[in-house]
């Protein structure tokens, strides 16, 4: 038994060297030089399809808009050289008027001056009343509200989505001693909700009201109704 043992090993130790050709004794997968890669199969392409129409489309964001120039028709944004060039039309039409108007009573004034009386020599003559003096209307009469040319403007503190912001803008114009309100529009099937004020009858008041939103810190657009 041990004699048998003995040759089991020294079979099992010589075998592999007798019986290689090359390498270690052990069998190794050789590449085939001929082996061409299969071709794609049509489940292959679809599952590549599949990958790129999985991929996500480039989400359409729609159009920008510029909420402070979202304006109907029949209102046009002024710009600040505008609105400073009418203003000072206006105050030169205020202060022509006013002109105008002490020129006319003072006119008025001397028309109503009574004629001198012609007293007879022998007659004692007797001291004539003094004629009291009209009095002349003050500088001012004709108030910046006569000095506008018919148009009509408006303030517009901003543009938002969400009505909360609006009213919230509202709130800090109310604390600036301002009255605003928020108007909704449809602007290519969504709600638009404008914070406004006015509408202002010359451009004085309305350059006013604009100033006083700057102080604040409240920028403002100035609008002409036509």
């Amino acid at each position: 038994m041990v004699l048998g043992i003995v040759l089991t090993i020294v079979v099992v130790l010589l075998a592999p060297r007798v019986l290689k050709s090359d390498g270690d004794g052990f069998f190794r997968p050789q590449p085939n030089p001929d082996a061409r890669p299969a071709p794609a199969s049509s489940a292959d392409d679809g599952l590549a399809d599949a990958t790129d129409d999985a991929q996500p489309a480039p989400a359409d964001e729609g159009p920008d808009y510029d909420f402070y120039t979202l304006l109907p028709g029949k209102e046009v944004p002024i710009s600040d050289a505008e609105l400073a060039a009418t203003e000072r039309a206006e105050s030169e039409r205020l202060a022509a008027r006013e002109r105008a108007a002490e020129q006319a009573a003072a006119d008025a004034a001397d028309r109503a001056l009574p004629a001198p009386v012609v007293l007879d020599p022998p007659a004692q003559p007797s001291a004539p009343a003094t004629p009291a003096t009209p009095a002349r209307p003050v500088s001012g009469t004709a108030t910046a509200a006569g000095a506008g040319d018919g148009r009509r403007y408006l303030l517009q503190a901003g543009a938002f989505q969400a009505s909360g912001q609006a009213e919230e803008l509202k709130a800090r114009i109310a604390l600036l001693g301002l009255g605003a309100r928020v108007e909704s529009a449809q602007i290519d099937g969504k709600t638009i909700y404008r914070v406004r004020m006015g509408p202002y009858g010359t451009a004085s008041d309305l350059a006013d009201a604009k100033r006083a939103l700057e102080r604040g810190g409240l920028p403002a657009m100035a609008i002409e109704v036509k």
